[in-house]
């Protein structure tokens, strides 16, 4: 899969993770200057940040943004209501 440059984006949606998500790709971004990782692994999808997987594997997307959290948050509740502190970085 190529890389794509995301930065472009004014800001990270919600509705804007949940499609790439659903297309398959793996998405790198930042929140309060630190980098996360969503990977797309055979085991599923989990969030890495600083080579540690933070969450447990899934393969149903939905159900990902509600279990992954950083520091307390759902990833979905972050880029529902903390996107414009978010930014797209690589998107594979």
């Amino acid at each position: 899969m190529s890389e794509t440059p995301y930065n472009h984006l004014e800001n990270a949606t919600f509705e804007t993770l949940i499609q790439l998500l659903e297309i398959g790709h793996e998405i790198e971004f930042t929140y309060k200057n630190k980098k996360y990782f969503i990977s797309n692994f055979q085991e599923g999808r989990s969030l890495i940040v600083d080579s540690e997987e933070i969450c447990d594997y899934t393969h149903d997307n939905h159900q990902f943004v509600q279990i992954a959290k950083i520091n307390g948050i759902t990833i979905e509740e972050l880029f529902r209501k903390h996107s414009d502190e978010i930014e797209f970085r690589t998107i594979y």
